[in-house]
C-alpha cells in the first residue's frame, strides 16, 4: 500500500471539513514545492533541444502543420 492509498484511508475516516482542511493542506504543498521542480525544466531552444536529443529519435524529417495540429 503506497502513501497515497493510506493518506486517502486515513483522510476518510475523518469529517468533511477536516477533509477540506487535507486538500488546503495538499494545495499549499504543490504550490510550495512544485514551482521549484518546475524551476529545473529546460527553458531556453538549446536546453530543450538537447533534453529531446536524448530520447535518440530522428525528427529531421518532421515538419509542423498547425491546421492538422488544431484538427486532431
Amino acid at each position: 500500500m503506497g502513501y497515497s492509498d493510506i493518506i486517502a484511508r486515513e483522510a476518510g475516516t475523518l469529517p468533511p471539513e477536516k477533509q477540506v482542511e487535507i486538500l488546503d493542506f495538499i494545495a499549499f504543498l504543490k504550490a510550495r514545492y512544485l514551482p521549484a521542480e518546475l524551476a529545473s525544466a529546460p527553458k531556453t531552444a538549446e536546453e530543450i533541444e538537447t533534453f529531446f536529443r536524448s530520447f535518440q529519435v530522428d525528427i529531421s524529417g518532421y515538419k509542423f502543420d498547425r491546421d492538422d495540429a488544431n484538427a486532431r
